[in-house]
């Protein structure tokens, strides 16, 4: 393998998209708007990238308990308290940045399709910021 890119399944992939990209700062590297129920979507910010993909998309998803099957994606930005203070600006909910026991700094986040992204940052002491920590 040399790679790996989540395609998380999404009810309504456009509004995923402004989500993505106004309030985590994705790009757009490709997208099918009419494919499937909702469209399709190739997103990427840095190295990571995303697909967002109507439920369509696939010819049978596989729900679970009528949902489609959630992870928890977990990402390393630069700077997890200026990313948090960004989302929340925008208007969407995010838990309050906390220290965990394993010495990161984590927030959470609730996509409009209800995939977890968990946002974490190392902390050698005391509070989250810029790249050092």
């Amino acid at each position: 393998m040399k790679d790996l890119v989540p395609i998380l399944m999404c009810d309504d992939v456009q509004q995923s998209i402004e989500f993505y990209t106004r309030v985590l700062d994705f790009k757009v590297k490709n997208r099918m708007d009419d494919l499937g129920k909702s469209g399709w979507a190739y997103l990427s910010n840095g190295p990571v990238d995303l697909m967002l993909a109507s439920p369509a998309y696939l010819p049978d998803p596989v729900k679970v308990d009528g949902h489609y099957p959630q992870l928890h994606l977990y990402f390393y930005p630069v700077d997890v308290r200026s990313l948090r203070d960004a989302v929340v600006e925008s208007g969407h909910h995010a838990s309050e940045l906390e220290l965990r026991l394993y010495g990161m700094w984590e927030f959470e986040v609730v996509d409009p399709s209800g995939h977890v992204l968990v946002f974490g940052q190392e902390s050698e002491a005391g509070e989250p910021g810029g790249a050092a920590d």
